[in-house]
């Protein structure tokens, strides 16, 4: 999906705002990539839990399906998780061509009613996550 100026716009201003607001906490790495959970970030409900991760890659990593091909270090994504059956699924993101989320490459936004939701693969780096935010009590405001 290409990248709308607005949505650019708009990760522009937002990127440095939430890297400094954010409490990154390491979750897990698997050799070339360590994933961080914001746990700020994290919405509880009856159903579902919300949460923000960033991937930090230790390589540019190709942007899947890119013409032109491009490249990112970092991902953030909101990641949304049915700990009642550990199922998740991401529904939106921006990959960044540095490591402090500064300069965007692409992005991606899908409609929430059509995600597909998964089951992570046990003792994968996805799995960590999913029992991290399931552990977590929501913020306090």
């Amino acid at each position: 999906m290409p990248i709308r100026p607005s949505m650019l716009a708009l990760a522009c201003l937002a990127a440095p705002a939430l890297a400094f607001a954010a409490k990154w906490e390491k979750v897990g790495d698997a050799g070339p990539v360590a994933v961080y959970v914001d746990k700020d970030s994290v919405r509880k409900s009856s159903t579902e839990t919300r949460a923000q991760l960033e991937w930090r890659w230790k390589a540019l990593t190709d942007v899947p399906g890119a013409d032109p091909p491009r490249q990112y270090r970092l991902e953030r994504q909101l990641q949304i998780t049915h700990c009642s059956n550990r199922s998740y699924a991401v529904s939106e993101g921006t990959r960044y061509a540095d490591d402090r989320g500064l300069d965007p490459v692409s992005s991606y936004k899908y409609d929430e009613s059509a995600l597909p939701y998964g089951v992570p693969t046990p003792r994968t780096v996805r799995d960590l996550v999913v029992t991290y935010v399931c552990s977590l009590p929501e913020p306090k405001k």
